[in-house]
């Protein structure tokens, strides 16, 4: 198994492959082997599409010697999560109530990539119907490779715990609240959030129809470009997709994000993080004031954040899985609170759920404001490293970072990238949000950041 091939970026990859240096064969045939070897010990995955991967493998390695070489995608090993539907094997959502749970057609992001010629390598685990503590899982709680102990975070924990341990080139994962931002920060990744609507969500589990978002999870922000170009743009088949120019070009970056007005929110990290990620936060601010940038304190709009968007999902959730409260099968899902919150949402009302999406626009209107005056909000991923598996939720998310409610409510995009390690060794996140479609403005923005730092380059040992 050659590990230095499994850490490539999609780029460094893509030039092998292309120059026929390296085979989608071999490099397929690597990550599988890896996969065998180290993701029983991270619950990486649910579904190994061994079959399938080589399969696609061969036909990439045919067309690519015929001359026929589609992309930079071309012979590219990933996973998606197991909320996408793939022909011929299990979608369970994470949970046991669906563990016999097939489609008959795959997801639009898995034809996408498809066509882009990148090969499936497996269904990654996930939270239990997207959400819940490390244990909500069917196929038990996933690790981090950092430190085996510790969650990857949820709910795209597979995706993020296979791309850091080096088990696939990227990974799907999906976004209703942190949902991408956690698991990147806790496995010192990139991930990105794009805005609502720009990559279509036929054939992926649905939470909540207002705020749920499909993003790549990847090695560098580059990669994350790469993948977000290939499968976003509307769908005919999604009435919420959206067709928005899009464009990522490293030539003369530093030029162009010297220009951009940044501001950031300031944390408590005393009261409800840790000091470490505070610490970390701080320096990178200073390496975006190396570009030539001023960075500016701004005050959130008021609003109650959280308290929206815990009905609003809570609302629609209900909604979404009504059939298994009307069948009984609510009380076999894995985490009693879950199961509460599924029945407890069946008793929001109209008008609270109304009000909210009310608050909803209003939200938009003054964040647009903000965004009049700046280009980028910064901010920590996540006010923490990785918890103990064991770990209470109520004390790893005490409160504070409000602004991922609101990110998540309104619908911007935002990307995750490792700014630094805690004395635990355990990756730091740093986020960095944009405007409505402005994926390209914090894509820059993090690859900048990332050709100053080193820190996306780390790899973890799995042992």
């Amino acid at each position: 198994m050659d590990k230095d091939l499994l850490f490539k970026t999609i780029p460094e990859l893509a030039k092998l492959i292309k120059s026929k240096k390296v085979s989608p064969v071999e490099v397929t045939q690597n990550y599988l082997k890896a996969i065998e070897k180290d993701s029983p010990k991270l619950n990486a995955f649910a579904t190994v599409t061994t079959e399938l991967a080589i399969k696609e493998a061969k036909l990439a390695e045919t067309e690519i010697n015929n001359g026929n070489y589609r992309g930079t995608l071309h012979g590219i090993p990933y996973a998606a999560k197991d909320l996408f539907s793939v022909k011929g094997y299990p979608t369970t959502w994470g949970s046991g109530v669906y563990k016999e749970q097939q489609f008959d057609y795959d997801a639009e992001v898995i034809k996408r990539l498809r066509n882009a010629g990148a090969i499936l390598i497996g269904k990654t685990a996930m939270s239990e119907l997207a959400g819940g503590p490390p244990f909500a899982t069917a196929t038990g709680a996933c690790r981090t490779p950092w430190d085996l102990s510790r969650w990857s975070g949820g709910s795209s924990s597979g995706s993020g715990a296979s791309v850091a341990a080096g088990l696939c080139m990227f990974a799907l994962g999906t976004e209703t609240w942190g949902s991408i931002m956690t698991p990147s920060s806790y496995c010192g990744i990139s991930g990105l959030r794009p805005t609502f609507g720009r990559i279509p969500r036929t054939g992926a589990m649905p939470l909540s129809w207002t705020m749920d978002k499909i993003g790549p999870m990847a090695r560098a922000a580059e990669d994350c470009a790469i993948v977000f170009n290939a499968i976003q743009g509307h769908s005919p088949d999604d009435p919420f997709s959206i067709d928005a120019p899009f464009s990522f070009n490293k030539k003369k970056l530093m030029e162009r994000v010297s220009q951009l007005k940044v501001c950031f929110v300031k944390e408590d990290y005393d009261k409800f993080g840790e000091v470490e990620v505070g610490k970390a936060f701080s320096e990178a601010l200073q390496v975006f004031k190396t570009f030539g940038i001023v960075v500016e304190e701004v005050q959130l709009p008021e609003f109650p954040y959280e308290p929206v968007a815990t009905t609003i999902i809570t609302a629609e959730e209900a909604s979404i899985f009504e059939p298994i409260v009307r069948d009984g099968r609510v009380k076999d899902l894995i985490d009693p609170e879950r199961r509460g919150e599924v029945l407890g949402g069946q008793t929001i009302t109209a008008v609270d759920y109304l009000k909210c999406l009310r608050l909803v626009t209003q939200m938009r209107a003054d964040f647009d404001k903000i965004f009049k005056s700046y280009d980028v909000i910064l901010g920590p991923s996540t006010l923490t490293t990785a918890p103990p598996i064991d770990a209470k939720m109520s004390d790893v998310f005490k409160g504070g970072n409000v602004i991922e409610a609101a990110e998540n409510l309104i619908g911007i995009p935002a990307i995750s990238i490792p700014c630094g390690f805690d004395k635990k060794k355990l990756p730091i996140g740093l986020k960095i949000i944009g405007k409505h479609f402005d994926e390209k403005t914090i894509l820059e923005l993090a690859a900048a950041f990332q050709m100053a730092t080193d820190w996306h380059k780390r790899k973890p040992v799995v042992k």
